[in-house]
Parts: C-alpha cells; structure tokens; sequence
C-alpha cells in the first residue's frame, strides 16, 4: 500500500491518499477559510471531525458537521468553507 501527502493552499489543505476500492481515498484536515476544488472525479466526503459549509457548483450551501455525508459528482466545483480545523475522509469512485 502506497500512502501519498498532499497539501494544498499553502498548507491549509493536507491529506494522505491511500488505496482503497477502485479509486481510492483521502483522509485530510481543513484549515479555517474558504478552499475550492474542481473535481475530475465524484467523491464522496465525509466530516469526521469539526464543520463545515459546503456549496456544489451553485446549490445552497449546506452545513457538513462531523458524521455528515455527502456526494459531489464529477465535474462540479466544491467550495468547502471551515470555520474550525475540520478532519474529512474523500473517496473517489
């Protein structure tokens, strides 16, 4: 098993992706502030640990605090904003 680190923002993104069904996985923590992604891939997020406010392409933003799940699919931008250090699990299909 190959584990990779990541970091993103300056550092304010970090994750380890590691294999895991087909197209494996990260596990990261989030900064506070606003980080955006434009997805290749749909993933699934998972909060873990603290909040966070979520806004798919030009949907609502949502709330994600820890235990929350939720899809975005491919191609979409991702805004997730983090008032607090926020631990996530990404899985990619």
């Amino acid at each position: 098993m190959a584990i990779t680190h990541n970091s993103y923002f300056d550092g304010a993104v970090q994750s380890l992706a590691f294999d895991f069904g087909n197209a494996g996985a990260t596990v990261g923590v989030l900064a506070p502030g606003d980080h955006v992604f434009n997805l290749k891939a749909r993933e699934t997020m998972t909060v873990v640990a603290g909040k966070m406010f979520v806004t798919i392409n030009d949907m609502a933003e949502f709330p994600a605090a820890a235990g929350t799940t939720f899809d975005a699919p491919e191609g979409c931008t991702l805004r997730m904003r983090c008032d607090v250090d926020t631990a996530y699990l990404c899985e990619f299909h």
